[in-house]
């Protein structure tokens, strides 16, 4: 069954990452851009990541996954090959209400990361529901290539034209209609 797609503020949302290899490191660089405090437990990081505690843009605890780093977090991110306990994990956050995605384990995600296109406020995700990620990316790449350079300047012009507009059907139709040309 297919997913339906939600795009969360992440601003200043509490967020755990449990591992330090690069599936961990890539992940984290994927959600530092949506602002959210990041905590990483892990025995040992990777470079990148010891570089990002150091600049202060995430939190590091250099030891093993303990059930406590779970409380106050919104999501948790499950980046280790041990499948026993991304599932421990994954039955712990259910229980306690949090978000879990645990990487190559579907069974053991409440949500999956989607292959983003970022260009400012635009954002733009292609899922396969976490069956194929593979094909996500390269749908991904080609959307990518499709895309005016110009899209966060466009994006802010459609912004300006829509705040200056009375809310309503009539505001819609312009707003595509001038969108369509733009593109």
């Amino acid at each position: 069954m297919p997913l339906f797609p939600v795009f969360v503020n992440l601003k200043d949302k509490e967020v755990l990452v449990v591992g330090g290899g690069s599936v961990a490191t890539r992940k984290v660089k994927t959600l530092l851009a949506f602002g959210p405090r990041i905590t990483v437990v892990a025995p040992q990081v990777s470079p990148d990541l010891a570089k990002l505690h150091k600049q202060g843009k995430i939190k590091l605890r250099k030891r093993k996954f303990k059930t406590c780093d779970l409380r106050g977090k919104f999501a948790v991110i499950v980046a280790v090959d041990d499948q026993n306990l991304q599932r421990e994990i994954f039955k712990e956050a259910q229980r306690r209400g949090i978000l879990c995605n645990s990487v190559d384990l579907p069974e053991a995600c409440s949500f999956f990361f989607a292959s983003l296109i970022t260009k400012g406020d635009l954002v733009i995700a292609v899922s396969t529901s976490g069956k194929v990620p593979a094909l996500a990316r390269a749908l991904r790449e080609k959307i990518e290539r499709s895309l005016p350079e110009n899209a966060q300047a466009i994006l802010e012009e459609l912004h300006d034209l829509r705040s200056s507009l009375p809310k309503g059907e009539e505001r819609q139709k312009i707003l595509i209609g001038e969108a369509r040309k733009m593109v």
